[in-house]
């Protein structure tokens, strides 16, 4: 806890002050000023409000640090691509060249790292709290895994040639193998765990793809992915793949994790009553990870929808649009989810049973 509380106060310290670490010439904001404030009505009668604010900022890096900078922010109501800047906000900005009496320049982007530092700090500190030694491990295993995607990634774009699905493949494994053993210990509960995660990741996308190639894809509109330079039903089915991971290696570990502490509190439980519990705890998850599998994934598309209904399209054409991918993903982890269970089930029974026998 002091070497985290040290990590804390260190990280703390260096976004406040890395601003020469950064190429972009950063300013702080140290006064605004609202100046104009209109309305808009575009071709369906939506009312928007457009806003001016002058803003006086202080440069922190580059050749005129310490000095004045004059930007002009244009916002609306919305907020959807602009925003209203307060004092003390940083700001990444382009000077204008050729001005000699007073800097001006334009804003580029906003700062975040403060904010990004705090959430990250927030959410190290809960799994800390909850999961002690365990949540230490999951944090471990979280950035093992992140490095490991992005290399692969890197891997992928570098040499097209090779398929991203085979690429995603040897990731599940090792998200799998690296993300139970690292959080649950090198023991049978988290053997049969990875057991039934990766069989039941890997029945579900087979399933996917051949209903798919049965369907031909039809309702499925790619639209969104119109701007790849690579093979997009290869991007989508190496998604559909990484998504349905994490909700399949949640139902296992619960279901191992089950079916072991029934053992443990009861070594004499016959192999019949371990089964009717294990089928029982599936019934009662089964539901609510479906429901978040599916919220998960419908969530984000909510302001492309409210974008097409505002503009007077088809509630079918907005929904079908924006939502065929992510019922496509949402369904395909769904199979996952229901096949982990017995898969789950009958694999902790299994290694239950091997314990059994070494006794």
């Amino acid at each position: 806890m002091l070497l985290l509380g040290l990590c804390f106060i260190i990280s703390l310290f260096f976004v406040n002050h890395n601003h020469s670490f950064y190429e972009r010439s950063i300013a702080k904001i140290i006064e605004t000023e609202l100046v104009e404030t209109s309305n808009v009505v575009d071709m369906h009668n939506n009312e928007d409000q457009l806003f001016t604010q002058h803003i006086v900022a202080e440069l922190k890096n580059g050749e005129e640090k310490g000095q004045l900078i004059h930007l002009v922010n244009d916002y609306s109501s919305s907020g959807a691509y602009d925003q209203e800047y307060h004092v003390g906000n940083e700001l990444f900005v382009a000077i204008d060249t050729g001005k000699e009496t007073e800097i001006t320049g334009t804003i580029r982007d906003v700062k975040r790292d403060k904010s990004i530092l705090i959430v990250t700090w927030i959410f190290i500190f809960t799994l800390l709290v909850v999961g002690r030694k365990q949540g230490l491990f999951s944090i471990i295993s979280l950035a093992v895994n992140a490095v490991i995607l992005s290399y692969a990634l890197d891997i992928y774009i570098k040499n097209a040639n090779i398929s991203l699905l085979w690429i995603c493949g040897v990731c599940v494994i090792l998200f799998t193998v690296i993300s139970l053993l690292l959080v649950n210990g090198n023991n049978e509960k988290t053997y049969a765990a990875i057991v039934a995660t990766l069989l039941g990741t890997f029945i579900s996308l087979f399933i996917a793809y051949v209903v798919l190639w049965l369907t031909a894809e039809n309702g499925l509109h790619y639209e969104e992915m119109q701007f790849l330079t690579h093979p997009y039903r290869m991007v989508f089915m190496a998604g559909l793949f990484i998504g349905s991971l994490g909700a399949v290696m949640d139902v296992a570990i619960t279901m191992s994790s089950s079916i072991f502490e029934l053992y443990e509190k009861n070594n004499d439980i016959p192999v019949k009553a371990l089964k009717k519990s294990g089928l029982d705890i599936g019934k009662d998850i089964m539901g609510t990870m479906t429901n978040i599998l599916f919220f998960a994934y419908i969530s984000g598309s909510i302001p492309v929808i409210i974008l097409y209904l505002k503009n007077v399209t088809p509630m079918s054409f907005a929904l079908s649009i924006n939502l065929s991918l992510e019922l496509a993903r949402a369904l395909a982890g769904g199979i996952g989810i229901v096949l982990a269970i017995p898969i789950g089930l009958y694999t902790s029974i299994f290694f239950v049973n091997r314990k059994k026998a070494k006794l």
